[in-house]
């Protein structure tokens, strides 16, 4: 069986469930569970628990009845929870949007990527899209995600969103912030804010044009 990092798993000979943190070599993985512990393991002596990357109440409904109130354009976010002393850090996709959203999200290794996670979020709905150990930080990889935001009715033209994220420790000195939809304090990336455009040609003319005269 293809195992990747994120993965929910189940240990077949003992009761241990834990996210699959690392690949490693010789067929092994580290599988982190909830104290953040990771604990090293063939992969046959593992099973993928289905369904492990939505929430706990999810009923796997894919039509959602239309929400009331304004339509709402912005916010998508990458958003990190977790206590950095229990060790396990749990990465998600939040849609406080009116919009549906296709997203895909993988690893970014110089001009490659390797997907890790491709799927459709509803409004105002959340999915778990990685997992890491704290610990190891500085070894996180660059992420790629792309979006696309999809609606039934007429809406204004939403450009396609690809964004490069590579979490830092000095992020996660930030304080948190809470998220009604995971009901939880995290910290998080906004995903789908409009990147102002510096034209720095444009600016240095303007500098040299108003430069005082000796």
């Amino acid at each position: 069986m293809m195992f990747k990092i994120g993965d929910l798993v189940r240990f077949v000979d003992e009761p241990i469930e834990g996210h699959i943190t690392s690949i490693q070599q010789n067929d092994i993985v580290g599988v982190t569970d909830e104290t953040g512990f990771e604990i090293p393991v063939l992969k046959t002596k593992i099973t993928l628990v289905h369904g492990n990357m939505r929430r706990d109440d999810d009923d796997f409904e894919t039509d959602k009845p239309v929400q009331s109130g304004p339509f709402v354009e912005k916010g998508i976010y990458l958003a990190i929870r977790g206590d950095q002393n229990e060790g396990l850090a749990k990465f998600y996709i939040i849609n406080e949007t009116s919009f549906d959203v296709l997203f895909n999200f993988g690893e970014l290794h110089g001009t490659k990527v390797t997907g890790i996670r491709a799927e459709r979020i509803g409004q105002k709905d959340f999915l778990q899209v990685y997992s890491a150990n704290f610990s190891a930080i500085g070894k996180w990889p660059t992420f790629q995600i792309q979006l696309l935001r999809f609606h039934h009715e007429s809406q204004n033209l939403q450009p396609a969103i690809t964004k490069e994220i590579k979490v830092k420790p000095m992020d996660l000195m930030q304080n948190k912030v809470k998220s009604e939809l995971l009901e939880d304090k995290v910290w998080q990336y906004e995903l789908d804010k409009i990147e102002e455009n510096i034209n720095l040609d444009k600016l240095k003319s303007h500098f040299i044009s108003h430069r005082p005269n000796k």
